[in-house]
């Protein structure tokens, strides 16, 4: 019975520490998600490469989202080519 408590008390105390660990994503961020999105979208649908600017971090710049459903962005942004979802690191 002891020992049940023991692993019991270890299991919360590591669930807490995870809890006090866990970052949530930055909500900035979701509205250049979106319109990353819509281009993709919008490219898929129209069959056309589709060009948006989306301002990071005070700078502006340019994504391309290709036909394919791929896009193209600066490698700063940290942006996974084929789900145009950011990378973590």
């Amino acid at each position: 019975m002891v020992e049940l408590m023991v692993v019991l008390v270890l299991l919360g105390l590591m669930a807490g520490v995870v809890g006090l660990a866990w970052r949530p994503s930055p909500k900035s961020g979701s509205r250049d998600r979106e319109t990353i999105s819509a281009a993709r979208r919008e490219a898929l649908e129209s069959g056309r490469t589709v060009r948006v600017q989306v301002t990071v971090d005070g700078e502006t710049v340019t994504i391309a989202a290709l036909p394919d459903g791929s896009i193209i962005a600066p490698d700063t942004l940290h942006l996974d080519r084929l789900t145009g979802l950011q990378i973590r690191e």
